[in-house]
């Protein structure tokens, strides 16, 4: 029992069909259900049946469309459980465990596997509301069990939802272009940078590439739901990777450094951070200056820290510029008007 068999239908009597299957036997086939699975069975057509019952002293075997319909069916959630592919099935039923689905055999989708899960709400067997708005429309899915000993079909929403969105993901990296400019919308923001939706996928802005400044948080220039252009840098299609800046969009400001920060002349700046060797300080965005430790006070100080603090905001004197090494030389010390140098200058004239 359960082989799967073809035949051709020899003859129609009554709510029977006799089955030639090629000489070595024949099967009967019940018209009525030929007839719920939606077949029509005509002298001279091809069938294929499972049998249920091997051939009897009659010499007839009983078989069955249907069964054979629910062995292919099994044998094809089987492959779709292997291949992975995603496929559609309408709801046709909701309980509050989940919801029960059409594909030729019935399959259930548990609420752990819905791409979206609502409030359970309610008591007693009735499911919710936003479980019931399932019932008649088709979702895609993914076989995720098809253990037919067992008659248990398990698919998930969630797996395909992820599954389609990577494809869109993949098409999307597929078209664009390095160099392109476009707008989209943060979708998220981490410590190490800005995931940006440029449409059918999300790039990320690493947080080097958000703005020329250095040592400034992601979290504070961005929210979700922020409007921003990027610069497409790279795109990886094996991985799926979209690289952006948002930077790169604005010009260098090492490019104008030389032209505005003249050697010699005295300049407003922030501290940014303080080392044991030295002071950081932000002259303009981007720009940012070294002050050493001999030239952050008129006297010797064993660290910076006792001088300046980050966030303070100082009088330099630009000692020093490279735009090729970018790097920038600063002094305190120097600075005309410097009110800690003008102090310690007066002290000197009085001993």
């Amino acid at each position: 029992p359960g082989e799967v068999v073809e035949g051709v239908v020899a003859s129609v009597s009554g709510d029977e069909a006799l089955v030639d299957l090629g000489g070595r036997s024949a099967g009967v086939l019940s018209l009525r259900e030929a007839s719920e699975e939606g077949t029509g069975v005509a002298v001279g057509d091809r069938v294929v049946a499972a049998v249920v019952q091997p051939e009897g002293p009659d010499g007839r075997v009983i078989l069955s469309t249907r069964r054979a319909r629910s062995r292919r069916q099994w044998a094809r959630m089987a492959d779709l459980a292997k291949s992975g592919e995603v496929v559609e099935a309408e709801v046709v039923g909701a309980n509050r465990g989940g919801l029960v689905v059409d594909l030729g055999l019935r399959g259930f989708i548990p609420l752990s596997q819905l791409a979206y899960v609502g409030g359970i709400g309610g008591r007693g067997a009735e499911p919710p509301d936003w479980l019931r708005d399932y019932i008649g429309k088709r979702v895609p899915l993914k076989v995720i069990e098809a253990d037919q000993r067992r008659d248990r079909l398990i698919l998930s929403e969630k797996a395909a939802a992820q599954q389609l969105r990577r494809q869109r993901k993949e098409e999307a990296s597929s078209q664009l272009v390095e160099g392109e400019v476009l707008d989209g919308t943060v979708a998220s923001v981490t410590t190490f940078g800005v995931f940006v939706d440029v449409g059918a996928a999300d790039g990320l802005v690493h947080r080097s590439e958000i703005t020329w400044d250095k040592g400034i948080e992601p979290t504070t220039l961005y929210r979700p739901g922020d409007a921003v252009r990027v610069l497409v840098t790279a795109v990886d299609r094996e991985r799926g990777r979209i690289s952006l800046s948002i930077k790169r969009l604005e010009e260098d400001p090492w490019i104008r450094a030389p032209h505005v920060l003249a050697v010699g002349s005295d300049v407003d700046a922030t501290v940014t951070r303080v080392m044991p060797y030295g002071a950081f300080a932000r002259v303009s965005t981007g720009i940012e200056g070294l002050i050493h430790i001999s030239e952050v006070a008129p006297r010797r100080i064993a660290s910076p820290a006792e001088v300046v603090h980050p966030g303070e905001l100082v009088r330099v004197r630009v000692v020093a510029i490279d735009p090729e090494r970018r790097r920038l030389s600063l002094s305190i010390r120097q600075a005309a008007g410097n009110v800690m140098y003008a102090t310690r200058t007066e002290q000197d004239a009085n001993v």
